[in-house]
């Protein structure tokens, strides 16, 4: 089905599988995923322009709480089919510092407060679940959702640049992550895949499904920050390495560039920018529908004396010919915000 490749082509975006393993948990890109890319800095810039030295700044017991909210709409269209899939997500994260050391890296745990889907497939009734139902009103589509959801509480490491850290047995307790990891939490969900035979889209898009990255315990729900100060205009860049499905049993791996730009700073609050590209063109109209959400646009904002990751946007706007045969568009439009809801800890002890 067209869902199958909605829910395939999110995996490139972010998350939850790495934090509570599972074949049918895929992780998506509400965010895309995150990885431990050096950081590559701006050229020096003009003596007088004022810099900032941009942290995040973990306290123990601190307690964050972000709600985010997703819409996405998948556009396929094949000769005389269509197929329209549109996937609506609300959740609500809490993020708990549970050991902060000398150099500013934080371990967490990660609990979901709330988990709302809703997806609709063409005129169909849309299938929506959420984790207030009682077991016997969850749709088939979603038990394993609720299943895997049960007392998930992973633990993380994360930098004060926001990368993620590897838990290990060394005297810190973690080491740098030495591949691609996983936004934590941001969970999109599925049954496993399958090829349809009831349409020449739902065909393409289950055959062209990728296959899921290998899993790592390292994760991250925030983007990097740079380790050098920067001024208004300054960029900073991270590489984040993707698989893609070539065959049913070869699979590549693209590099996607994401880099970040200072954009303003204003009453202590930052306003990064950050655009995605594929690092090298990539030919196949297959292989470019399953990282048709991995190069979104975006922004977010920081508090710069709190170190506190305020509001982040993630916009989806792709458009891939032939990806499902001759003559064929498929289109993927939406955006993802996430908030901050509640003061830290350190502000409520201010209070």
């Amino acid at each position: 089905m067209l869902v199958q490749f909605l829910l395939s082509v999110c995996l490139l975006a972010a998350p939850f599988a790495a934090a509570c393993p599972s074949e049918d948990i895929i992780q998506s890109v509400a965010v895309p995923i995150e990885s431990s890319a050096e950081i590559v800095e701006s050229p020096a810039v003009a003596v007088e322009s004022p810099t900032w030295t941009l942290r995040y700044k973990f306290v123990r017991d601190q307690k964050l709480r972000y709600r985010n909210t997703e819409n996405v709409t998948l556009d396929a269209m094949l000769g005389e089919s269509r197929k329209v899939d549109v996937t609506s997500i609300e959740q609500r994260r809490v993020f708990t510092v549970a050991n902060v050391d000398d150099a500013g890296a934080a371990k967490l745990t990660m609990q979901y407060e709330f988990v709302g889907m809703r997806v609709q497939t063409d005129d169909c009734e849309p299938v929506v679940f959420d984790t207030s139902m009682q077991q016997d009103d969850i749709p088939p589509a979603f038990r394993n959702t609720a299943r895997q959801l049960k007392g998930c509480a992973p633990r993380f490491w994360i930098s004060s640049l926001g990368g993620a850290l590897q838990e290990s047995d060394s005297g810190d307790g973690y080491a740098p992550a030495g591949k691609a990891v996983a936004q934590a939490g941001n969970v999109i969900v599925g049954a496993k895949p399958s090829i349809s035979t009831s349409s020449n889209v739902e065909q393409a898009f289950a055959s062209s499904a990728p296959k899921s990255a290998q899993a790592s315990d390292a994760v991250t729900f925030l983007m990097p920050l740079p380790e050098n100060p920067v001024a208004v205009g300054d960029t900073w860049r991270e590489m984040i390495p993707v698989s893609v499905r070539v065959t049913e049993e070869i699979s590549r791996q693209i590099n996607i560039l994401r880099t970040f730009r200072l954009e303003s700073v204003e009453n202590g609050v930052a306003t990064i920018s950050f655009r995605s590209s594929v690092e090298a063109a990539v030919k196949s109209p297959t292989m470019r529908s399953q990282l048709i959400k991995a190069t979104p646009k975006g922004s977010l904002t920081l508090d710069i004396e709190r170190g506190v990751m305020v509001k982040r946007e993630i916009r989806y706007d792709e458009t891939v010919l032939n990806a499902i045969g001759a003559n064929s568009v498929v289109l993927c439009h939406g955006k993802s915000t996430e908030e901050l809801l509640e003061q830290t800890a350190t502000d409520t002890a201010q209070d």
